[in-house]
């Protein structure tokens, strides 16, 4: 029986830091949205602007990314679609979401360019499980 290949350090990193910020993710927007937290009026102004679409998106992204990582995890093929489905899902939204809300009124610089870092280092991820997935790490 062939050995498995070692799991990367990387992938560890990677699943760990995607798995608990979206489960993370998830419950807050559930904990947001069912009143549960008291936010800031400045918070709740942003968060009611938020549709429907946009939390079931939300919801969305964070699962297919949770699954994405997870099957990164397993060393798998299917993370690489998985992934970028995910980062095109992420991006779609909030495109479609700045296309609805002028983003200088709905959240200040420094959000927008730690979402656009995230975005960055989310593409780096899918980018490293490309290159996995080519090197014959990933079955």
């Amino acid at each position: 029986m062939p050995a498995r290949p070692r799991r990367p350090l990387p992938v560890w990193i990677i699943f760990l830091f995607y798995a608990i910020s979206s489960i993370y993710s998830i419950l807050s927007v559930f904990l947001i949205t069912s009143g549960a937290l008291d936010l800031p009026p400045e918070q709740q102004a942003y968060v009611a602007r938020f549709t429907t679409f946009d939390m079931v998106i939300g919801y969305i992204v964070a699962a297919v990314t949770i699954i994405g990582v997870f099957l990164l995890f397993r060393l798998k093929k299917a993370a690489v679609p998985t992934l970028f489905l995910a980062l095109g899902v992420n991006v779609f939204s909030s495109a479609a979401f700045y296309l609805k809300n002028d983003p200088t009124r709905v959240i200040d610089p420094s959000g927008l360019l730690y979402q656009a870092g995230g975005v960055a280092l989310f593409a780096v991820v899918c980018l490293y499980a490309r290159h996995l997935g080519r090197h014959g790490v990933l079955s």
